[in-house]
This record gives structure tokens, C-alpha cells and sequence, in this order.
């Protein structure tokens, strides 16, 4: 999917939109607070942007918190080809600081064997699972030393499928999702969070418990991403060449 895009509350913010495919699309800016006519929705609030033409969004940022974009012009099909991406915008003055500040993008896909690409045309039976456009043990790990404050913001733009993120050795509070920051008084801890489809969630912890933790979808299905019974535990291998 696409690249990261973060700005600060307040930013004024122009993006130059190329269409370089060979199907009209659009770009909506998920859970941004903007005009109707920079929404980015083809059909609607926009003509929808043509092979070869450039469309120019810009809007004032009024929020901050972990939002997304995507296409919304023959949506399954594009996003099903990753035309997707975060959107972080960051407070102009918080009290709250963190040590680290991790994005992750959860997303499924349908690749038949020896496919160079996505199915987009698949409904239901997804088989590969990814963090950030990658399965484990291609996923990168989150770091941090003990006594950091810790963030993670956890976005989903699966096509079909909810994701109950797990994370072992510690508990941590859920603090924001894409509406914005829940109050102190209305956090709530956990060690899963649910995350809906179309929507974000913010957690943060103390690491202050050492060693090495796991990370992962509790559906099943998902965590196995194409069901390799027959293949060992992949940590610590040397990957190069794969």
C-alpha cells in the first residue's frame, strides 16, 4: 500500500494526485475533517480523476490523531491493490509524550500460487495476512527499552475483515481511534484490541517488562496466512535469498 503521509494539526496541506493507471480513480481522506469537495469520492464530491490527469486536494487539518486514505473509484478493486495508506496527523501541543510512535496498515489479500499480483476479485477466502505489506517473518519488529512509553497505531483497511490485535507480556490502554482521543477517564485497559474494518485504534503502554513478545491477529486463520503446517518456527532465520 502507500506511504505514510504525516502533517500537524493546523498544517495547511496541497497533495498532487497523478492518475498514472489506466482506470479513472479518486482519493478519499478516511475520518479527515475537510470540504465536501476535496471528500474524494468519484461521482460524488469530485469527477473522478482520469488516466493522465492530475487533481489537486487541499484542505486545513482541524484534528490529529490516526486516520487513512484510500481510493474511492471501483473501490474492491483498487484497494484490493493496495491503493491505501495511513494518514497520521500529529497534535500542535500535547502534554502526552511517547518514546516510540509505531503505524502499522492491516490488510489481507488473495494471491493464487505463482500470482505476481492480488485477486482483486476475491470476497471471502483471503490468504495472506499482512503488517504493514508484509507476513511474518518479513514484518519488521518493534523496538523499545525498558521504562519507554510506548504507542501503536493500529489501522485496518482489509477488505472484509475485522482484527483482534494481541499482544503478549502486557497490558496497555486503549487511548484514540480514528474519532479522535478518548479521555483519560474513558480509557480502558486490555491486551487485545478489536479493530473494525474502515477504522483506527491507538494504544500505548510502559515497556517495562524485558524480552522478546509476540504480536498478532487472534483469529487464527489470519496468524497462519496460507496455513504452512509444515513449516518450522522462522524466527532468527536468515532470510536473504528468500
Amino acid at each position: 500500500h502507500g506511504p505514510t503521509i504525516e502533517a500537524v494539526e493546523g498544517d495547511r496541506v496541497r497533495i498532487y494526485v497523478t492518475n498514472r493507471l489506466s482506470a479513472p480513480t479518486s482519493v478519499h481522506w478516511h475520518g479527515v475533517l475537510l470540504p465536501s469537495g476535496m471528500d474524494g469520492v468519484g461521482g460524488v464530491s469530485q469527477k473522478a480523476i482520469q488516466p493522465g490527469e492530475t487533481f489537486k486536494y487541499e484542505f486545513m487539518l482541524q484534528q490529529h490523531g490516526t486516520l487513512m486514505y484510500h481510493s474511492h473509484h471501483d473501490e474492491m478493486t483498487q484497494m484490493q491493490l493496495g491503493m491505501c495508506g495511513l494518514f497520521v496527523i500529529h497534535p500542535k501541543d500535547s502534554a502526552i509524550r511517547v518514546d516510540r510512535d509505531y503505524a502499522l496498515m492491516l490488510s489481507e489479500w488473495k494471491i493464487e500460487v505463482g500470482a505476481r499480483r492480488p485477486d482483486p476479485n476475491e470476497m471471502t477466502d483471503f490468504n495472506v495476512f499482512t503488517f504493514n505489506g508484509r507476513s511474518f517473518p518479513g514484518t519488521q519488529p518493534l523496538l523499545a527499552k525498558v521504562g519507554e512509553r510506548v504507542r501503536i497505531r493500529i489501522g485496518n483497511l482489509s477488505t472484509m475483515s475485522h482484527h483482534a490485535i494481541h499482544l503478549h507480556g502486557y497490558t496497555f490502554k486503549v487511548v484514540a481511534t480514528d474519532g479522535g482521543q478518548i479521555p483519560e477517564n474513558g480509557q480502558w485497559p486490555e491486551t487485545t484490541v478489536h479493530v473494525p474494518t474502515g477504522s483506527t485504534r491507538t494504544v500505548e503502554f510502559v515497556a517495562n517488562a524485558p524480552g522478546d513478545w509476540v504480536m498478532h491477529c487472534h483469529m487464527l486463520h489470519h496468524v497462519m496466512t496460507q496455513m504452512g503446517h509444515q513449516f518450522g518456527n522462522m524466527i532468527g532465520v536468515n532470510t536473504d535469498g528468500l
